[in-house]
């Protein structure tokens, strides 16, 4: 059987932030039933983790019911939720405790202002601490960071709130303009000198550090990820259209995937 270890599920595009780097795609949600449909196909193959993402995931009404399914067919696949966390309470924190096995927040910024320029909002740093407050030792958290211009001095900042915490994983990322975020690339994009300044930090700072840090380059984004969107569809890396989960399957989707990562690694050698 095949063997798909990750697996990134953009659940919905919809979002109640307005991050001026963000790359979603805009299309519309599917019912749960195609949902379901999405996952059955998926279930040909061996997946070891499911990310829920979006958008904002828990703007999608039935995301509970999906991983309560999912979990019910498959205990064995872990759950994960990558999630801005500014509508969690504690009644939807216990249902995410219940469902999932990791949990993961964004901090782009230790500075409120720099939040609000790049449209997290005033409030959102201080939504993730009160969260890490209350998931820390519950559940695997990890924490998301999209290295631009803004933040290329405030990671020892960001590091500095989260080491306090059990945190599993850091990721950066490096700024990747495609669809909307194109417009903002002159305000947020690295050069490569500052993204050599990034990755030099991060392997010193893995040298004495407890959480596991990682920086992905744009050829990560590139080569790393199989990416659902919220219509089933799935996109090669110059987001052009390959398939649709929904009436494709994952068998053949996959082969697709992996002669375009053999070109692209081809083109590279070139």
């Amino acid at each position: 059987m095949v063997e798909l270890y990750s697996i990134c599920w953009n659940i919905t595009n919809k979002c109640n932030e307005n991050c001026k780097f963000c790359y979603r795609k805009v299309c519309s949600d599917n019912s749960l039933e195609d949902n379901k449909k999405i996952f059955d196909n998926l279930s040909k193959i061996k997946i070891g983790k499911i990310t829920f993402a979006g958008g904002e995931p828990l703007l999608y009404k039935d995301l509970f019911l999906l991983a309560a399914y999912i979990k019910k067919t498959n205990p064995d696949i872990k759950l994960s939720l990558t999630t801005n966390g500014k509508i969690i309470d504690n009644i939807l924190l216990k249902k995410i405790l219940k469902y999932f096995d990791w949990i993961t927040f964004s901090i782009d910024s230790a500075s409120n202002i720099i939040n609000e320029k790049i449209g997290r909002g005033v409030g959102h740093l201080a939504k993730v601490i009160e969260l890490l407050n209350s998931c820390n030792n519950k559940i695997k958290i990890k924490i998301n960071t999209v290295a631009t211009k803004f933040n290329l001095n405030d990671l020892d900042n960001i590091y500095n709130i989260i080491s306090k915490y059990n945190i599993s994983r850091w990721k950066i990322f490096r700024f990747y303009p495609i669809r909307s975020s194109k417009e903002n690339k002159n305000l947020f994009y690295l050069n490569n000198i500052e993204s050599n300044q990034i990755k030099k930090y991060v392997e010193d700072k893995n040298k004495i550090s407890a959480i596991n840090i990682q920086y992905n380059d744009i050829i990560e984004f590139e080569t790393s990820y199989f990416n659902i969107y919220p219509d089933g569809s799935i996109e090669n890396n110059l987001n052009e259209n390959i398939g649709n989960l929904l009436h494709d399957d994952i068998n053949v989707i996959l082969k697709l995937k992996e002669k375009e990562l053999i070109n692209h690694n081809m083109r590279k050698s070139i």
